[in-house]
């Protein structure tokens, strides 16, 4: 299983897309987004900032269950 910050920090290196710029499109502060994407602090993602962010990387996130 692929954790959401790690499939963050790679698509934003992957498009080239610094995090400044990223948190200028999330419409949230850098210092937020960078605690957001590293962890720090008492910051998480919730389903809106998840769909926001999948919205701007152009990605989707497929929930797979565990098979019986």
């Amino acid at each position: 299983m692929n954790d959401f910050c790690e499939v963050v920090k790679n698509e934003l290196k992957s498009q080239g897309m610094n995090v400044s710029t990223f948190a200028d499109k999330m419409g949230f502060s850098l210092q937020y987004t960078y605690n957001l994407i590293n962890r720090k602090g008492d910051k998480r993602w919730n389903e809106d900032s998840i769909q926001r962010a999948c919205e701007i990387l152009e990605i989707k996130i497929q929930f797979i269950g565990k098979s019986a």
